[in-house]
């Protein structure tokens, strides 16, 4: 499997740079959702026997339908975000890539799989034939943070038997009224702070991707089966006046 260790260093910065530019382009659609007004109910996301809200996998779902994936919003990247317009970028939610755990395959279901062609160019032109692709882990947060500290568990865990980029997304749906993005990424910092099974080289940081945009941060682990470091993207998203009830 290839990572960006094996790349030359502008090639891993070129990738860097793309991903930065996809996640620009998931606040601005983040943004547009807020400034139409856009809500959903959590009714809406019952399980089919009505004993569960299926609320991560609907709120994922309704991000890559209503925004991420729509034309209008897909030639705003192309023109305005991105800085070569010929590139192409395509949204899926809960596809799958194995994995290898104790000689056994198994599967991961990656929340929103984005690819990019210009990201694809750039692993094309070092080699590999394979797809490429940005994982982004969605979590709902309302009450702690331990299920989206699992996640980042996971991606330090699993040694996946395709490419699998040194940097990885994170999105936060914020639905409790009392959590900040600030008290979000401090419960995170603590709770990662406390966990010996993640190798955390530097806690959650702000990092500004979008200038109108405050709730951004990255964070740099180590993949627990190779030692390799590897960088975190995290978006906290108010999703406080999206849900309703």
């Amino acid at each position: 499997m290839l990572n960006a260790s094996n790349f030359k260093s502008n090639s891993e910065q070129l990738t860097q740079k793309r991903v930065e530019l996809v996640l620009q382009y998931v606040i601005y659609c983040y943004q547009k959702m807020v400034l139409e007004g856009k809500t959903y109910k959590r009714t809406d996301f019952l399980n089919e026997k009505s004993t569960r809200y299926n609320l991560e996998e609907g709120l994922s779902e309704k991000l890559v339908e209503d925004y991420l994936g729509i034309w209008d919003n897909l030639q705003y990247y192309k023109h305005n975000i991105s800085d070569k317009p010929d590139v192409h970028l395509y949204f899926n939610y809960e596809p799958k890539q194995s994995y290898t755990e104790n000689n056994t395959n198994k599967d991961d279901f990656i929340d929103i799989k984005v690819q990019e062609t210009g990201l694809s160019e750039i692993w094309g032109k070092n080699g590999n034939q394979q797809q490429i692709h940005l994982a982004i882990e969605c979590k709902v947060v309302e009450k702690g943070y331990s299920e989206y500290v699992s996640d980042i568990k996971k991606m330090c865990d699993r040694a996946f038997n395709t490419p699998r980029l040194n940097f990885e997304g994170q999105i936060a749906y914020i639905t409790n009224p009392n959590y900040t993005h600030l008290s979000v990424k401090s419960g995170i910092n603590t709770n990662l702070l406390g966990n010996s099974e993640i190798k955390t080289i530097r806690e959650l940081q702000s990092k500004v991707i979008s200038k109108k945009f405050d709730a951004s941060y990255l964070s740099v682990h180590n993949r627990n089966y190779n030692k390799q470091q590897f960088l975190i993207y995290h978006l906290m998203l108010d999703y406080t006046k999206v849900v309703v009830n």
